[in-house]
């Protein structure tokens, strides 16, 4: 037996020894983050540093904080211009890395984050800029549209960020991408950020970094959780349907997100669910800004038991704790495949991926080389029951008529409810404040009670209307 003192394990670095900043830390401690991801350990230092990186990470590894918080701590708040580009796929991946960013840099001094994408007022985002963002957050067709009309200059900018990059050059955003960086400053740090590195990503990593630094966390070509089960049920087509509503019906099945090919498809399997009493929502592209909000918030805050999308959502969506994806249809692509997957089971929870194929659906599936094998079954499609068999969520959602352009925060709200509506604190679910809107959850049998009482009461001097969201 040796005599040699034990030598003591290295301990796991924090957030400290990465070099970040009190204040990013205080925020990290209130939203209980306590230890760095692997990504977060690799990235932080390198930006800090001022290195140019082309990162690889799969879905849930901490991404977004990963190059968000050092790219905050490296602000010059006193600086009135923008200073940090983020560009990504969809509206919705704006919203939530705006929302993301602030949450991040909450104890900033003067921090402005904003988030520019279609769909909503050019003009309002133009207005915006008469007291520039430190950090902008876009989708490149937004983004080129204001840098072609030259309503900010991007002079002063230090640090360009490129996150989803293979869903970029998926939805063919590679000219715009050029004519963007054609009109930024030469001397910048860039980031590239992708779950995956084909070659077209590849090849935009050595068109415009500069002797970047390639981090990985996970295997190559991981893009499942370990925490994930994968499921698939094989047989016909025309028995889909129901073996998705069989299987929404199960208790554990919990919150669903489920994937349809087409828009068409997507309205379609949203209609039958709910006309089988099933509370689904549908999300797809070319619905309007507030109804995307809507569907979104349905599902996060529990209104809705399912929602059906197309790959808009596949990597836009903001849901903690989503319990279940369904793919009712397979995609063509292995990838699209496992980021469908992957948006259950995140950051170390478990959660449940099914995939319903017909024969030739499970043939192709069976011909990709993923990291999880999926474990297959025959069909299960049992008569559908009655509906008033079918599960009701326990909270409804309503809207009110103010929002942050109203000076009206969810504190308010939440005395509105306690003091005007008469409702227990506790029983108040989630709020969402938007710039003309707001959105509360509150249990099912108290909707009616809150709408009636709320209706006409004032809000921050804002006289409000309420009304149930359907």
């Amino acid at each position: 037996m040796s005599d040699a003192p034990n030598t003591p394990a290295p301990a796991a670095p924090d957030f400290a020894t990465l070099g970040l900043a009190e204040p990013l830390r205080q925020a990290l401690q209130e939203l209980g983050y306590t230890q760095p991801t692997a990504i977060q350990q690799l990235v932080i230092p390198l930006v800090l540093e001022g290195q140019d990186i082309a990162g690889q990470a799969p879905t849930g590894s901490g991404k977004t904080a990963a190059y968000g918080l050092p790219l905050l701590q490296k602000l010059d708040l006193q600086l009135d211009a923008v200073q940090v580009i983020v560009l990504v796929p969809a509206r919705e991946l704006a919203l939530q890395g705006r929302d993301e960013l602030k949450r991040l840099g909450k104890y900033l001094p003067g921090l402005r984050v904003a988030a520019f994408y279609g769909g909503h007022g050019f003009q309002e985002e133009t207005k915006s800029l008469r007291q520039a963002p430190h950090v902008l957050v876009a989708t490149p067709g937004r983004l080129f549209d204001h840098l072609d009309r030259r309503t900010f200059i991007p002079n002063k900018l230090q640090l360009l960020v490129i996150d989803e990059t293979d869903k970029l050059l998926d939805l063919k955003f590679q000219e715009a991408l050029a004519n963007i960086v054609q009109r930024l400053p030469r001397r910048r740090q860039t980031l590239l950020f992708s779950a995956t590195m084909p070659d077209k990503v590849l090849e935009l990593v050595r068109r415009n970094l500069t002797r970047p630094r390639h981090v990985q966390a996970g295997s190559e070509g991981e893009s499942l959780p370990e925490s994930l089960t994968l499921l698939g049920q094989f047989g016909p087509a025309e028995k889909k349907p129901a073996a998705l509503f069989h299987l929404l019906q199960k208790p554990e099945t919990g919150r669903a997100l489920i994937f349809c090919n087409t828009r068409q498809r997507c309205e379609e399997l949203a209609r039958f669910l709910s006309s089988r009493g099933v509370a689904a929502e549908a999300l797809h592209g070319k619905m309007p800004q507030p109804e995307r909000d809507k569907a979104l918030l349905k599902l996060r805050n529990g209104s809705a038991l399912a929602l059906v999308a197309t790959d808009v959502a596949a990597r836009g969506i903001d849901v903690q704790d989503l319990d279940t994806v369904v793919q009712f249809e397979v995609p063509d692509k292995a990838d699209t495949f496992q980021h469908r997957a992957g948006r259950t089971a995140r950051a170390g929870a478990t959660g449940t991926a099914h995939v319903l194929a017909t024969p030739a659906e499970q043939q192709q599936v069976l011909r990709w080389q993923m990291p999880k094998a999926v474990s297959w079954q025959p069909l299960h499609a049992p008569s559908l029951p009655p509906a008033e068999k079918t599960i009701r969520p326990t909270t409804v959602t309503l809207h009110v008529s103010a929002g942050r352009k109203e000076k009206v925060s969810a504190h308010d709200l939440v005395g509105a409810l306690v003091n005007v509506a008469g409702l227990q604190r506790e029983d108040v679910g989630r709020i969402e404040v938007f710039d003309h809107y707001s959105y509360i959850t509150v249990p099912r049998e108290a909707g009616k009670a809150v709408q009636q009482s709320m209706s006409g009461a004032r809000i921050k001097g804002q006289k409000v209307r309420v009304t149930e969201v359907r």
